[in-house]
């Protein structure tokens, strides 16, 4: 492999990364690399197929509120292999399925934990702030919605997707997230069904083929081979030098980095020319790890659930707190015949997991929920439908806003900065990025690596 100066070098070919090779190809006159120590683009945005059933790693849907990555997703990438279609969403709480989002969707829960849920939020409004801002998101949650909503929905179902102390988190991250009511568009939730759908992804999008890994295998259409060098572990990054070591003995020199990697990993590869203060800010960023069990079943009957696109389950009577249908979001992802489910469990140092255990404790909880039979939950071979129980683990997965998040992530980039190096990307600025923002972050960080001159 030939290499020459007056390069920018990008870590990893996930969304990020991708998406900074795609927007930096559009400048002729640049050069460029990618290096991705997997033997395949996507990162966290790959699908994985086995015995004809295809699960993504964890739930992937992509909406965007901006025009530029909606056109560049829909119009350019995607087109011709895209699906619009309609939220379809519930939340499980008290042996109940109610549309998501929680807070706006009351009807059909039993009498008194409505009355508890509205009374709450009544009480929050009408109560005013004498202490400052909230001092942690579990307060955040209580302040916002009231006692009510605050128990028996939003602090359960968030310590499982998290599995961390809320206590411990901050809430600056929820931006749009999660829609926050109107008090006359709760009161009308309590009374009746709902009548349409709120919050930025009511409508969403998913390839018609190839899953999620659809969407970075299309940026490979626009980025030449030689851009990319695929099954390339990096095991030093020399800022003084700039040049990056390979396991394999070569060396990669660079002008300009762009890292997608995550920014721990990123400190490390820099080594003994990181001051101390700064490793330690990389030592307290926090994250925890998701475990996918993705189960295949023969047939398509889901206890009368069919239609359901994800549900989020905030009690502990099942030990996953999300669960979706990857044949719901395209037919192509599952044998003719036949329906999958995925379900996710967060794994972290305040909430581990027997990872022995997480399939039959899947299975368990789908029959608990009335998804399956009990008969249907055992294997093919001993009469059941299962035909696919496979764990794949995320690690890292989520990034945990700690009270400290802000002040770690900030030295840290501050401290690369003058070394030309950026890091970008879900991981690399350490952020709750979906998908649209990770492509985002590539353009930004491709655009700013390029010369005034040439621009």
């Amino acid at each position: 492999m030939s290499i020459r100066r007056d390069r920018t070098v990008i870590l990893g070919a996930g969304l990020c990364g991708l998406s900074a090779a795609y927007h930096l190809e559009e400048k002729a006159e640049t050069d460029h690399l990618v290096l991705e120590q997997a033997h395949e683009v996507g990162g966290l945005a790959r699908t994985e197929t086995y015995a004809g059933f295809s699960f993504d790693h964890s739930i992937h849907i992509l909406y965007s509120r901006d025009p530029y990555a909606n056109d560049l997703i829909c119009g350019r990438l995607l087109e011709g292999n895209l699906v619009r279609q309609a939220r379809r969403s519930f939340c499980y709480t008290a042996n109940v399925y109610t549309e998501y989002p929680y807070q706006m969707n009351n009807y059909g829960l039993p009498p008194a934990i409505i009355a508890k849920n509205l009374r709450g939020l009544i009480e929050a409004r009408q109560a005013s702030r004498q202490d400052g801002p909230p001092r942690h998101f579990e307060a955040w949650i209580h302040e916002t919605y009231g006692c009510g909503i605050a128990e028996h929905f939003m602090i359960p179902y968030n310590r499982r997707q998290w599995a961390w102390d809320l206590r411990d988190m901050n809430y600056d991250w929820i931006a749009d997230r999660v829609p926050l009511p109107e008090l006359r568009d709760v009161l009308l939730g309590a009374l009746q069904p709902p009548e349409r759908k709120v919050g930025p992804n009511q409508e969403f999008w998913y390839p018609l083929e190839g899953g999620i890994q659809a969407l970075p295998r299309a940026f490979l259409r626009y980025i030449p081979p030689e851009r990319l060098l695929l099954n390339a572990t990096v095991v030093n990054v020399d800022s003084v030098r700039r040049e990056i070591s390979l396991a394999d003995g070569r060396r990669v020199p660079y002008d300009n980095l762009i890292s997608t990697i995550p920014l721990p990993a990123l400190v490390k590869l820099l080594a003994e020319a990181v001051p101390p203060e700064i490793r330690q800010c990389a030592r307290e960023l926090k994250y925890n790890a998701v475990h996918t069990v993705n189960i295949g079943l023969e047939g398509t009957e889901l206890g009368g659930k069919q239609k359901m696109h994800w549900v989020y389950l905030p009690e502990e009577d099942t030990m996953f707190h999300r669960m979706s249908f990857p044949g719901n979001f395209s037919p192509w992802m599952v044998p003719r015949g036949c329906t999958s489910i995925q379900v996710e469990i967060s794994e972290s140092v305040y909430r581990p997991r027997d990872r022995a255990a997480l399939v039959q404790a899947s299975l368990e909880g789908l029959v608990r929920t009335g998804i399956l039979s009990s008969d249907d939950a055992r294997p093919i071979s001993q009469g059941g439908r299962v035909r696919v129980a496979r764990v794949l683990t995320l690690d890292p997965a989520y990034i945990i806003y700690d009270l400290k998040h802000r002040e770690n992530t900030q030295a840290i980039k501050d401290y690369l900065k003058p070394l030309d190096i950026s890091s970008r990307g879900r991981f690399g600025e350490w952020e709750y990025f979906n998908m649209d923002h990770a492509i985002l972050s590539g353009r930004t960080a491709a655009w700013n690596s390029i010369p005034e001159s040439r621009t």
